[in-house]
Order: structure tokens, then C-alpha cells, then sequence
């Protein structure tokens, strides 16, 4: 299975221009800038990080490599690890 296509498998993500893109909502403002502070150790403990938008208690997860704009595997699995964050 190529890149694409596994990103493609992924659920509820949106891949658009060599990024993968999903919204997270919560309930409070707090609870997301919670989800947000697990993400950053994630992303600080794999040395990759994501592009994070906060609107509130929504908040958007962008996974790309943006030094390349392209798609990796390293996006995939941040999308994977992402998800198992919100759970």
C-alpha cells in the first residue's frame, strides 16, 4: 500500500495537498487546550510536529512534512498517534 493510500484509510482525515487535515471538538476551551499540550509531547518526543489550529474548543490538526511539502510516513503515523490522544 503506497502513502496515499494509506492515508486514505485513515478515519475521519482529509488529505488535501500532500497534507492530512482533521477537526477535533470538545466540549470546553480548556479540554481542547488539554488535547493540544498531549500532542505537543508527542510531537517534542518524535521530533515531528504538526500544524495546530485552536478556534475555541475546535481544534485543527494538520500532518504534512513541511520542509518537503510532501506526505511521509512519519504524517501517517502522527495522524495514528493523534487519534489515539483524543480517545
Amino acid at each position: 500500500m503506497n502513502i496515499k493510500e494509506e492515508a486514505e484509510q485513515l478515519e475521519g482525515w482529509t488529505l488535501e495537498d500532500e497534507k492530512l487535515i482533521k477537526k477535533f471538538k470538545f466540549e470546553t476551551f480548556p479540554e481542547g487546550i488539554d488535547f493540544v499540550n498531549k500532542l505537543a509531547e508527542y510531537a517534542e518526543d518524535v521530533q515531528h510536529h504538526p500544524g495546530i489550529r485552536i478556534n475555541y474548543s475546535t481544534i485543527t490538526v494538520v500532518w504534512t512534512t513541511f520542509s518537503t511539502h510532501e506526505l511521509k510516513e512519519r504524517d501517517i503515523e502522527g495522524a495514528k498517534a493523534t487519534d489515539e490522544i483524543y480517545i
